[in-house]
């Protein structure tokens, strides 16, 4: 399915309203109506659990009561209200996330992409889902997590709330041994973490604004609001509000990314059938390199088109990388000058090198870049007579040269 799953998560306390400002219209209504593309291609869901500071009310001990009272004339009335409630109990933030990966489970596996914007202790609880995700390897298609208001180093407020048996409190609190934890492994896990940004309230007195970061985030993902308080920041006025405009670009980032890919893949094969008289597929053929070769060649050039158009933003990063491409290939031309090697082992040693090399010498923070995609920058560079990148020593013929 080619859509993004939009997955909104309120703090304690919260509800559908965590996301409505005073005018009655909620953020997902203001990005739908603000954005063909959004409505097109994002589906939007609301995680909503139990948050209560007390939850006796709804515990299973107060129902039982309540069905004993009911059998009185004069409570009858009172006992008939809470009559088929369910029993709701405050969870762990451990235990919400869990809830939340059989959410995404049953909703959205087949979502090409995800992403998780987080209030306040919501955004504790997509923080939770993330890494223990990343222990298992499989990060359900999360691409994106918008952090808002989230107390990353606790709430000095839930303090007010110490000697209460809360959960949510507990845990909220600073120093709390579960969100150290959290933010520690958060922390190490740096490298590995989906597109993040932290939406910072100036005003923000439950959420100070230095609880609002975790330790070691980049100063481009941390947006400091002014005006905005801890309730305000996650409800928009308008789409010129500051708040709105960063959700918003951070939608619009993946969806542009999923649509290159949609284009590319959809016209796969003609694309790739087109490549037969390119400048690199033609250096190869004057090579007399393997058809196997010459075909894979063609399939990695491919991918590795979707991938710059996708990092298009990253520039420095993908010119690091083609450098790094660009030397391998003449280490080894080197062997084939000296007659070592023919032109077609000069092909597969310099694929093979890129291959094993993917994971250390050539690793990259860019998202889909995998070996695949850096054999397919070779030829990239390839394709073009200024780039020296050839795989014998004879001339390209003057009708190849004239398109330059």
């Amino acid at each position: 399915m080619n859509k993004i799953a939009v997955i909104f998560i309120h703090g304690l306390k919260g509800n559908s309203d965590t996301w409505v400002n005073d005018s009655g219209e909620s953020l997902q209504n203001l990005l739908c109506s603000s954005d063909a593309d959004i409505s097109n291609h994002c589906d939007f869901f609301e995680y909503n659990y139990f948050s209560e500071i007390t939850e006796f009310m709804n515990g299973f001990v107060a129902k039982q009561s309540f069905n004993f009272m009911k059998k009185i004339p004069l409570l009858k009335f009172a006992g008939n209200k809470y009559k088929n409630k369910k029993v709701r109990t405050n969870k762990t933030i451990s235990q919400l996330s869990s809830g939340l990966e059989s959410e995404i489970r049953a909703r959205f596996s087949n979502h090409k992409e995800i992403i998780l914007i987080g209030h306040s202790m919501g955004g504790l609880v997509a923080k939770s889902l993330i890494l223990s995700q990343l222990q298992t390897n499989n990060l359900q298609n999360i691409k994106a997590y918008i952090s808002i208001a989230t107390p990353h180093h606790g709430s000095l407020n839930a303090l007010f709330l110490k000697f209460s048996n809360n959960k949510h409190a507990k845990e909220l609190q600073p120093l709390n041994e579960q969100t150290m934890l959290l933010e520690k492994v958060w922390g190490k896990n740096k490298a590995k973490l989906p597109l993040s940004r932290y939406l910072v309230a100036l005003d923000d007195e439950v959420v100070t604004p230095h609880c609002a970061t975790p330790n070691g985030a980049e100063d481009t993902d941390i947006f400091m609001l002014n005006e905005e308080d801890h309730t305000s920041i996650c409800k928009p006025d308008d789409i010129n509000s500051t708040s709105f405009m960063l959700v918003k670009e951070i939608i619009n980032d993946r969806l542009s990314r999923m649509l290159v890919k949609n284009t590319f893949e959809d016209n796969k094969k003609e694309k790739i059938e087109s490549y037969t008289n390119s400048i690199f597929v033609i250096k190869l053929i004057i090579a007399d390199v393997n058809k196997t070769l010459v075909d894979s060649s063609k399939t990695s050039f491919f991918k590795a088109e979707i991938s710059s158009r996708v990092n298009k933003k990253h520039l420095e990063q993908l010119n690091s990388l083609y450098d790094k491409i660009e030397f391998i290939y003449q280490q080894e031309f080197y062997l084939f000058e000296k007659g070592k090697i023919d032109s077609s082992e000069l092909v597969y040693k310099v694929h093979n090198i890129i291959k094993n090399d993917d994971s250390t010498v050539l690793q990259s923070a860019l998202e889909s870049i995998s070996f695949l995609e850096k054999i397919g920058m070779l030829h990239q560079m390839a394709n073009s007579i200024d780039k020296n990148i050839v795989w014998c020593n004879e001339d390209l013929p003057e009708v190849v040269n004239g398109k330059t």
